[in-house]
């Protein structure tokens, strides 16, 4: 009896190192940008780049809608990309076998004609996150711009994405309710204007600007926007919760943006686990990172869920 219990206790200290193994839980970075960037910070997405880079990650999430989310692409992309993908049908012959080899393929083993192709390839296929992926290499190469763009896309996403030698990047937008909360946010700050209640949105946004003025202006933009209260200042503009009494259009629209949160974290979470990533990294604007981190948290507590000043 003793010798068979020496025998359990060995089996279960070895296994303890698998089971540490096993039970490591998939990491989620989110990474709050401000999109574009005036010319006098131009190069305000560096130091943001420099710490995804000393992430590691193994896949890159944007702020884009999925090719297979029909509602999200009708209610955001139907004025420009969706006719543009639907125009280059007419002249582009698709090659299955070259589409095949080029989709698992480094993005350092292809030529610029690959490149260009892919770009239509995923343009046809509603893919917007990869068609500006590979336009950006197909017109700067391997190297990147080496003037900065101002915006996410470029100066961080495809840089990032480059240096970890990705030959795809993941959508992970939710825009079902996008017609509906820009007529509800229209309708908020009507009634905001006309009971003047506007004034407290105007006064959080000017103290808002004027705190990142000294931190842009000394390259640390990227660092101050990702810093929890600067995220917490932007609820009361993208939720509508500067008011001091209750508007229903305010409410509602709130809501939608919180819907579009949720959204957004479902198609992360999902994804990450279905593709088995370890370390996700999200490139989202700065006032969603709160809201995706909090959803994330509620509906996928098998990922280990970070934001920027946490790392």
């Amino acid at each position: 009896m003793i010798k068979q219990f020496s025998i359990l206790l060995l089996i279960a200290v070895f296994a303890l190192p698998v089971l540490g193994q096993e039970t490591k839980k998939p990491i989620v970075l989110i990474v709050g940008t401000m999109h574009e960037v005036p010319k006098i910070v131009k190069n305000s997405y560096r130091p943001l780049l420099k710490q995804a880079i000393e992430f590691g990650p193994d896949a890159i999430y944007v702020e884009r809608q999925r090719p297979d989310d029909s509602l999200s692409l009708i209610n955001y992309e139907s004025n420009w990309f969706l006719p543009f993908g639907d125009s280059l049908k007419k002249s582009f012959e698709a090659d299955t076998c070259r589409t095949k080899k080029l989709v698992k393929q480094s993005v350092f083993d292809m030529t610029r004609s690959d490149y260009e192709y892919l770009s239509t390839y995923y343009a046809i296929a509603r893919d917007k996150a990869n068609w500006h992926y590979y336009s950006y290499l197909a017109k700067y190469g391997l190297n990147g711009s080496l003037k900065p763009l101002r915006r996410e896309g470029g100066d961080l996403t495809a840089k990032l994405a480059i240096k970890m030698n990705m030959n795809k990047i993941y959508s992970m937008d939710h825009q079902h309710g996008n017609k509906d909360y820009h007529k509800l946010w229209r309708q908020c700050i009507k009634e905001s204007q006309v009971d003047g209640e506007v004034k407290y949105l105007v006064k959080i946004n000017k103290k808002s600007y004027r705190k990142a003025i000294f931190p842009a202006l000394i390259g640390r933009l990227g660092k101050h926007t990702n810093r929890i209260k600067t995220l917490q200042s932007y609820d009361p503009g993208n939720r509508f919760t500067f008011r001091k009494t209750e508007c229903e259009p305010c409410i509602q629209a709130g809501q939608i943006w919180d819907q579009r949160n949720a959204g957004m974290a479902k198609n992360i979470g999902e994804q990450v686990l279905a593709n088995k990533q370890n370390r996700a990294i999200v490139i989202v604007g700065a006032g969603h990172v709160l809201g995706i981190r909090d959803s994330l948290l509620d509906q996928f507590p098998e990922l280990d869920v970070r934001i920027l000043n946490q790392m």
